[in-house]
């Protein structure tokens, strides 16, 4: 079955919470990528998909969006606890 390449691909049904150093950041909107959640440039392969640059101030512990779905990307708004196999931790 071909991959709908109209929509983003979603990784987890939980936010990704990692430590972020300041600097800018490239954050995957397709969910394509093999360095979730930055981006490494798979959504060449076929979609209409773009990086989201993001800028990180300070030190912090970041919660990107990891479903693709929130309303606030790169950041989780926990829109993933809508999709369908959403499970509390």
């Amino acid at each position: 079955m071909m991959e709908d390449n109209t929509k983003p691909k979603i990784r987890g049904l939980h936010s990704l919470r990692l430590l972020m150093e300041p600097g800018e950041y490239y954050y995957c909107s397709c969910g394509r990528t093999n360095n979730n959640p930055f981006c490494d440039s798979s959504h060449n392969e076929g979609t209409n998909f773009k990086p989201i640059p993001t800028k990180i101030h300070i030190k912090q512990e970041v919660k990107w969006c990891d479903c693709r779905m929130s309303k606030t990307l790169p950041f989780c708004d926990h829109s993933h606890r809508e999709l369908p196999g959403y499970q509390p931790k």
